[in-house]
């Protein structure tokens, strides 16, 4: 009988070791509890707004004239004439697209386009 306690010993401590090996690779490797790379885009009046990059979380609210976007604090408002970024403003003009890319430290990059072709307009300030 007691080599029958000693198996039972021996399989009880395996299975608590494979649990505890399972339970660590998930916490440290497995999840993604950071920035997901992620885009999403919206059309204010005649432009478009892309954003994009690695954001942990994004709003959006409707106003009268525009649209307010909070991007992992940074605070982004969009009309039919104007953006601001974090109470830095830029005009835009008719046929203007904006792309925002959000890298993994949370620095927003700006990119004003032409919507016809692609090209970079001048760059935000």
């Amino acid at each position: 009988m007691s080599w029958l306690k000693r198996i039972l010993i021996g399989g009880g401590i395996v299975l608590v070791l494979v649990i505890a090996i399972v339970l660590l690779v998930s916490h440290w490797g497995g999840g993604s509890n950071g920035p997901v790379n992620q885009t999403i885009s919206l059309t204010v009046g005649a432009h478009t707004v892309t954003i994009g990059g690695h954001y942990k979380e994004m709003t959006q609210e409707s106003m009268a004239d525009g649209m307010n976007i909070l991007v992992d604090g940074h605070e982004i408002t969009i009309n039919a004439d104007q953006l601001t970024i974090d109470g830095k403003m830029q005009v835009l003009e008719p046929g203007q697209d904006v792309d925002i890319s959000v890298n993994e430290k949370g620095a927003v990059e700006v990119k004003v386009v032409h919507a016809d072709t692609g090209a970079p307009a001048k760059p935000a300030e």
